[in-house]
């Protein structure tokens, strides 16, 4: 007997001549006609007590009236456990009545299984290729080879909204208000990352959950793919199931999906499939859990249930959106885990790959990689770096940057799409109905509740907010609804529907942990609340939102808010004019700003007077806070003025100011002959100078090193273009510094510096400090107090943003542009004057 006769015998059955004349007996003895269905009914309770039978379609185990009629007729065999069911309701035994009783316990060989396996691999190895190599990726028309573009992905093996927490522990890293403030810091995950692929090793059964769009189906697509071409898991089959499609068939059995799977490859005998089954050869990888309509789910899970508990040793992932998992596996030994969100490496991975796969050719795609992940990095990009910790919307990014290998200024488009891709397109492209638990709610309605959700949340500081908190507010927004009931115990039943159905199908709302949620991205919940000020019919609602101008944490809203008016020409005058109040009445910083508008006439240069104002300012305020800094500050007034930092110091100074023991003295470079007739030159070797020579009489950061530094320094800015009077007078300064210390050669040459400078270099830098007073008009000690301070850096942080949203895109007329650019930095007098002139106040 052949291995194919022997399975085919353990699956169907069918009734010998003997046994027919049983079967007919017993049925006329219980009084029934061939259709009726009583026996059916009954046949199927034996099965499982828990399901029923309809005559509107065969029942999963192969129960229906065709095959009750070919049980009776016996010609042909049927599925063993319908012809067992059968014989039970009619109170036979099947082993008296069957045609061939199976052999007992039939065993083929390994060599026999082996070939089997290698048999159906061979045979689906093209429909696998076909169907699972190639992805479709949003708003792009040609498919992409999976293996060109999947990145290894992660896996958290805690389930982090399964873990109990207080939001004090979430806040733990997060400030917003803090000037190193981490946007990420929303949803770090602290417990380790294992790889995907070690997860799969390690669990014969994985239940992997997501968020979504966080890769899980190219997850399952990218396994099949290595199993098929045999780098991994090579002695077994891979079978991938996308269980919408399962879910729209009419009998609902895995084993004839799979057998019919095989079939259509050309793998004949359905025994083939059980017997490769029934021996754990089977990679099954159930894709979609989530995506199955409500009105079969249960169905499909009674199936999964029963085909791992019967074919338990075959290997088995499922995948689901997280906040759908309502089912588990346990029973069934499943182990759940979390598909994490990219980290940086990822990122850098996806992006090389994404533009190697789009570009024309390949060194293009590596530099707009390059260009990508650097410029992702910058402090005004992290925003969108935020939601580029999935592969569906760093997809969307890609996309964006490759039109102009940047990012947009204004982001809010961005943020439209990404927001479009969640709430509509993601489910709509994969040709998904869910089951709309809020279908009261249109698209726009469903914006304007996370609008209104946002808004309240924010403006009360809440980035995490317990269960009930944010209940409460859908509740709210549910009652204000037309039509809305005023039942609190209906509202509080609505309210818990609505939010489980936007964390599940859009993922702009997650439970970071056991009953704490927030938004997805800090970044969506800043968009929102900025949509719903904008869109408020409240004409006061955009100035009190230029109250919060010097809070860090309203940075985004506004710039976003400002982005998304129709003319934008009256709120950025108002944050002006609340710019320039904040120092209005401090005289000592009224005084300052007159030295910084004096100074910026006085500088020879090729720029706007409001660009040299910012940097000077810049300078000054970063020097007060933190005298030991070396042009750290950040430049971004003047970047973003028009006059790039690549603009303002040419590569020559620049290289000199990062490596100060370079050489310049016989440097030819026509870019640097230009900079030595520059004044703002002069004045950045000089402030340096006077930061390294004030490390230097600091006993603990002494360095001799910093000594040499300082030396270099002031050669190089001795072969600038100075007025003699100031050339002399440091020629004399480096003179003695250099016969001084620097000329000893001897062993001893470490002690007598570092003596010197502790006899003579207070007074030696307070010499430097004067001359740079003298001739630069530089090097001020101002004397602000730790408030002036602090009110100096809010000014100067204020005009950041107030020049930001200037240039994000926003709708402003050239007439208010220009009045703004000329008028910022003034002096509160200065601004007077002007505003006279204009007939309005500045």
């Amino acid at each position: 007997m052949t291995i194919r006769e022997v399975n085919y015998i353990m699956l169907t059955l069918k009734a010998s001549e003997e046994g027919l004349v049983k079967i007919r007996q017993a049925r006329r003895e219980g009084g029934s006609t061939i259709e009726d269905p009583r026996w059916l009914v009954e046949a199927s309770q034996k099965l499982d007590p828990d399901r029923t039978w309809t005559e509107a379609g065969p029942y999963a185990d192969g129960l229906s009236l065709p095959t009750w009629r070919r049980f009776l007729g016996g010609r042909e065999p049927i599925k063993a456990n319908a012809f067992k069911a059968f014989c039970t309701v009619l109170q036979l035994n099947w082993e008296e009545i069957v045609d061939r009783p199976p052999p007992e316990n039939p065993q083929p060989s390994n060599l026999d299984i082996d070939s089997v396996v290698e048999e159906i691999r061979q045979k689906c190895h093209s429909k696998i290729q076909q169907l699972y190599s190639k992805m479709q990726l949003l708003d792009i028309a040609q498919p992409v080879d999976v293996s060109n573009l999947y990145v290894e992905v992660n896996i958290l093996e805690e389930i982090t909204s399964w873990q109990p927490g207080e939001i004090r522990d979430l806040l733990r890293d997060f400030n917003p208000d803090a000037d190193n403030f981490n946007r990420l810091g929303l949803g770090k995950v602290r417990q380790k990352r294992v790889p995907g692929l070690d997860a799969v090793k390690s669990h014969s059964k994985l239940m992997v959950l997501g968020k979504p769009g966080s890769g899980k189906t190219t997850f399952l697509k990218h396994i099949a793919i290595q199993c098929d071409r045999a780098k991994f898991e090579a002695n077994k089959i891979p079978i991938f199931i996308p269980l919408k499609t399962f879910a729209e068939i009419a009998n609902l059995d895995l084993l004839e999906y799979i057998s019919d799977e095989f079939a259509s490859c050309g793998v004949e005998a359905r025994s083939q499939t059980e017997f490769a089954l029934s021996q754990g050869r089977g990679l099954i990888l159930l894709d979609g859990l989530d995506e199955v309509p409500e009105s079969d789910s249960d169905a499909v899970v009674r199936q999964i249930r029963r085909f791992a508990g019967k074919y338990y040793n075959n290997q088995f992932i499922i995948t689901c959106r997280i906040a759908a998992s309502k089912y588990r596996f346990h029973e069934e030994g499943f182990t759940n885990v979390e598909v994490a969100d990219f980290n940086n490496k990822q990122i850098a991975a996806f992006a090389r790959n994404w533009f190697v796969a789009f570009s024309q050719n390949l060194e293009t795609g590596k530099a707009l990689a390059s260009q990508f992940v650097e410029k992702l990095k910058l402090q005004q990009n992290q925003q969108i770096r935020e939601l580029a910790v999935t592969p569906i919307l760093l997809n969307l990014t890609c996309l964006v940057f490759q039109a102009k290998a940047d990012f947009p200024s204004n982001r809010t488009k961005l943020y439209e799409e990404g927001l479009e891709i969640m709430l509509r397109k993601w489910d709509e492209t994969r040709g998904i109905q869910r089951d709309e638990v809020y279908r009261d709610l249109n698209l726009c309605r469903k914006k304007h509740l996370l609008a209104f959700v946002a808004a309240i949340t924010f403006d009360r500081g809440d980035y995490f907010f317990e269960k009930n908190q944010i209940q409460q507010v859908i509740a709210d927004y549910l009652a204000n609804l037309p039509g809305g009931t005023t039942d609190r115990v209906q509202l509080e039943m609505d309210s818990e529907v609505v939010l489980k159905a936007i964390e599940a199908q859009h993922g702009l709302l997650v439970e970071r942990a056991r009953g704490i949620y927030s938004f997805s991205h800090l970044t969506f919940q800043e968009y929102f609340t900025a949509r719903e000020i904008v869109k408020n019919s409240d004409p006061k609602a955009l100035e009190r939102l230029v109250i919060h101008l010097t809070e860090k944490r309203w940075r985004e809203v506004l710039l976003l808010a400002v982005g998304m008016l129709q003319k934008a020409d009256d709120s950025l005058l108002s944050m002006k004019q609340q710019v320039d109040g904040l120092v209005a009445d401090d005289e000592p910083l009224q005084q300052f700003l007159m030295w910084v508008r004096n100074k910026s006439f006085s500088i020879k240069a090729p720029y706007k007077p409001s660009a040299i104002r910012a940097f000077y300012l810049g300078r000054e305020v970063e020097r007060v806070s933190n005298p030991r800094s070396d042009l750290n500050f950040d430049l971004s007034l003047i970047r973003i003025l028009g006059y790039a930092i690549d603009h303002t110091f040419k590569p020559p100074l620049r290289l000199f100011l990062l490596n100060f023991t370079s050489d310049y003295d016989n440097e030819r470079d026509s870019e640097l002959a230009a900079e030595r007739d520059s004044d703002l030159a002069t004045d950045i070797v000089l402030d340096v100078a006077m930061v390294y020579a004030i490390d230097l009489n600091i006993p603990y950061l002494y360095a001799a090193a910093s000594g040499r530094n300082l030396l270099s320094i002031l050669a190089f800015t001795l072969n600038l273009n100075l007025e003699p009077e100031l050339k002399q007078s440091l020629q004399q300064l480096r003179d003695q510094l250099y016969a001084s210390a620097y000329q000893n050669r001897i062993q001893e040459w470490w002690k007598s510096e570092r003596e010197w400078w502790k006899a003579q270099g207070h007074d030696w830098t307070q010499q430097l400090i004067n001359v740079m007073i003298k001739y630069r008009n530089i090097g001020h000690d101002w004397q602000f107090s730790e408030q002036q301070k602090s009110l100096l850096r809010k000014y100067y942080d204020a005009n950041k943003l107030l020049v930001d949203c200037l240039n994000s895109g926003c709708n402003v007329s050239p007439a208010v542009r220009q009045e703004i650019e000329e008028t910022l930095l003034l002096p509160i007098a200065n601004l007077q004057k002007i505003g006279d002139k204009c007939d309005r106040p500045i």
